[in-house]
């Protein structure tokens, strides 16, 4: 199996795959939703970064996993072409934004409240929740192409919180169309700023 990347979401059994360190509700969660989500961090050796939602934002848990548990590894490219069975305003703006991005030619998903609820079915989404986006750059994509793609995405209804991931790490798309001297770009051993030059590079 491909390692899972950031993003990724990864069905488990259930709340037996977390550690006897769990919180209640993150037990709680598991039982109910069986899946978590691989985060930007490191883990122990053989073993791998994930984090777990509750039913609030406040309800977020930095964990690691035994990989021998995971069922089913779900990235966002795999739901970028679902759609919500719920009339709400980030899921209306994720099918106008669909043919936006494929027009871009880059691949992408959604991520956040909005992955997780096409993933799963579990009603995270809310009638508030931004549009979480996930786009993936190959080495040397034309800055312009990108510049248009930000304009169209904030022009929707709601806030979209685009992020690409490249060679360098992960960061805003926003920050990286600004043309700033440096941006700030996570990687698994924590953000960094780096020249803007080679974001892209």
């Amino acid at each position: 199996m491909t390692p899972p990347r950031p993003h990724d979401l990864l069905r488990l059994p259930g709340a037996s795959a977390l550690g006897t360190d769990a919180p209640d509700w993150a037990t709680a969660a598991l039982s109910a939703t069986p899946w978590v989500v691989v985060r930007r961090g490191t883990a122990q050796r053989g073993r791998l970064a994930v984090g777990v939602r509750g039913a609030s934002r406040s309800q977020r848990w930095a964990t690691d996993i035994n990989p021998e548990d995971v069922g089913e590894v779900l990235s966002p490219e795999e739901l970028a072409h679902r759609t919500g069975a719920r009339d709400l305003p980030a899921l209306a703006a994720l099918d106008t934004a669909r043919p936006l991005l494929d027009d871009a030619g880059l691949r992408w998903g959604p991520t956040g409240s909005v992955g997780f609820e096409l993933a799963t079915g579990a009603p995270t989404t809310t009638r508030h929740s931004d549009l979480d986006l996930l786009v993936r750059l190959p080495r040397g994509t034309q800055l312009a192409r990108l510049t248009e793609l930000y304009r169209r995405l904030h022009a929707l209804a709601v806030r979209v919180d685009c992020q690409v991931d490249t060679a360098a790490g992960a960061l805003a798309l926003g920050e990286l169309v600004a043309e700033q001297p440096d941006v700030l770009v996570r990687t698994p051993e924590g953000p960094r700023l780096v020249p803007h030059e080679h974001a892209l590079a």
